[in-house]
């Protein structure tokens, strides 16, 4: 019987691949992240000496700005956004538009001076999230791992550090810790709760020392569901005095590492210090360890969630349907160049169709980063149209150039 063109050109194409890719069996991951979400919004606008073409205009405005202020609220965990309102509103102010891919009016209405319009809005999720995770409100528009913070301090009048876990657990009184933690409050990172671990969790009399090594952190930090655990120690000491003899200064160190409590892998570390001068011992000694703590959980926060953003760029599997493979020099040409991509490995042939065919790469990064370096070079006799991504899919057409 013989055998057709299409069937003859899709049986070498299949030789090709295994041959050439080394091909290993496994499942496309389902698409769960849409590149823009459609919102339909209110706007107003105000008719100032009957201009009311320029009150619709300012309602279209408006109705833009709470479309992006909408979505971008849905991609912020909800237990950190009162304490990162305001960075939220400084990193969209003036700049909305940039991620209005298009809108359609549906309805508008003049009632008395005022000018209401009904908008169907298309809005970046893509954008909004690098936006987020670039000014550090949100990692890449995933929640922020919980921190389990476990730092002692030694003041100057202490014959030994003060912790918070153990039987000798001291709660307050801890400038530097509470600086700390509020410091790291304040980047969105989910602290877990002190108060609440020591009235409703039972800590073993191994933890009761003031310097914990790395298993029993990650012991204790497993326990209590922390994704991070913050091991380290606070210190302060008088130097000589200044500007005369009732001026004091006083000298506090911060040091502290990060360690993830799934692998025990050590992600960040810091130390800093902080002087402060004070004719008032109390008051110096609470000011340096205070400036000091604050220093060092900024510094340790940025660190944390930058590691966290490398953390989540392992290497996923990002399935692509490639339109025009009857075309089988392009398909070929288009194989070559995925492959050059850097971060791309074991490309597979998942499922064929008529003009239609379905791959699976590995690859550093998710479907957005592959399309982004996909669009970013000329490839002369071959055009490659990507008009469909999501977290793990992407969909293309291959036409000639």
């Amino acid at each position: 019987m013989p055998v057709s063109s299409n069937t003859l050109i899709r049986f070498i194409l299949i030789i090709f691949c295994l041959l050439a890719f080394f091909a290993h069996s496994v499942t496309l991951q389902a698409e769960d992240q849409l590149a823009t979400k459609t919102v339909v919004v209110i706007g107003t606008g105000k008719i100032y000496k009957k201009d009311s073409a320029g009150a619709r205009k300012e309602a279209i405005e408006n109705s833009l700005e709470s479309a992006v202020e909408s979505v971008a609220l849905n991609l912020l965990p909800p237990e950190s956004l009162h304490r990162t309102f305001q960075s939220f509103t400084e990193a969209l102010y003036d700049q909305t538009d940039k991620f209005i891919q298009g809108y359609k009016v549906l309805a508008e209405l003049k009632i008395r001076d005022t000018y209401k319009v009904l908008v169907e809005a298309n809005v970046s999720v893509t954008g909004l999230t690098k936006l987020l995770s670039d000014t550090r409100i949100v990692s890449d528009g995933k929640s922020l791992p919980k921190i389990l913070v476990l730092i002692s301090e030694q003041n100057l009048d202490d014959t030994s550090p003060k912790y918070w876990w153990g039987k000798k657990a001291v709660l307050g009184e801890m400038f530097s810790v509470s600086a700390f933690i509020e410091t790291m409050k304040s980047k969105g990172l989910p602290v877990l709760d002190h108060h609440s671990i020591v009235q409703n969790t039972t800590v073993d009399d191994g933890y009761d020392k003031p310097y914990l090594d790395e298993k029993e952190a990650v012991k204790l930090g497993l326990k209590l569901k922390a994704d991070i655990v913050i091991v380290g120690k606070a210190t302060i000491e008088q130097a000589q005095n200044i500007m005369g003899k009732n001026i004091k200064s006083f000298k506090a160190m911060v040091s502290a590492r990060a360690i993830r409590t799934d692998t025990g892998e050590e992600i960040a570390s810091i130390t800093k210090s902080a002087v402060t001068a004070n004719a008032d011992e109390t008051i110096g000694v609470r000011k340096a360890l205070s400036a000091a703590g604050s220093l060092a959980g900024e510094t340790l926060a940025d660190q944390i969630i930058d590691a966290w953003q490398r953390k989540d760029e392992k290497t996923n599997v990002i399935g692509i349907v490639v339109e025009g493979t009857d075309n089988l020099a392009s398909f070929e040409k288009f194989i070559g160049i995925i492959n050059n991509i850097s971060g791309v490995k074991n490309l597979q042939i998942k499922e064929l169709k008529t003009n239609e065919t379905v791959i699976s790469v590995e690859f550093k990064g998710n479907a957005k980063t592959l399309a982004d370096a996909l669009m970013l070079k000329s490839y002369g006799s071959v055009n490659i149209n990507i008009y469909e991504v999501s977290k793990n899919h992407l969909r293309v057409e291959l036409t000639s150039g």
